[in-house]
């Protein structure tokens, strides 16, 4: 329960979901599937840590931060988890070769920082 006066602090979940030059430990299964797509009890996995957000007060929106092409994330129903969440969810594809985790949340600052979470 909140303290009386206590002010809300907004928030942006942010997930890095990888991309398609790796994935060695999750094969032979990630040859033919992106391992955030497999299907884990009927859902892709990325799905799951995405619903679990519900969870999150003051949500403001999801990020998906990735290097897999976006044509390639289509499938990840963004719409319907958006829906399910009440807030956007959206994937942003990372430039090949970028700066690990650190240089994606760099460059997709203005997007993470929408509604001054």
């Amino acid at each position: 329960e909140k303290e009386r006066g206590a002010a809300t602090m907004a928030s942006t979940a942010v997930m890095m979901v990888g991309g398609p030059t790796k994935g060695t430990r999750f094969r032979p299964l990630s040859l033919t599937l992106m391992k955030p797509l497999f299907p884990i009890a009927g859902k892709p996995l990325v799905m799951h840590p995405v619903l679990a957000c519900s969870k999150i007060k003051d949500l403001l929106q999801v990020v998906l931060i990735g290097f897999y092409p976006k044509e390639d994330m289509e499938s990840l129903d963004t719409a319907f988890l958006s829906r399910q969440l009440g807030v956007p969810v959206t994937y942003v594809q990372e430039e090949a070769g970028g700066y690990g985790s650190a240089g994606g949340l760099y460059r997709f600052r203005d997007i993470l920082l929408e509604g001054n979470p």
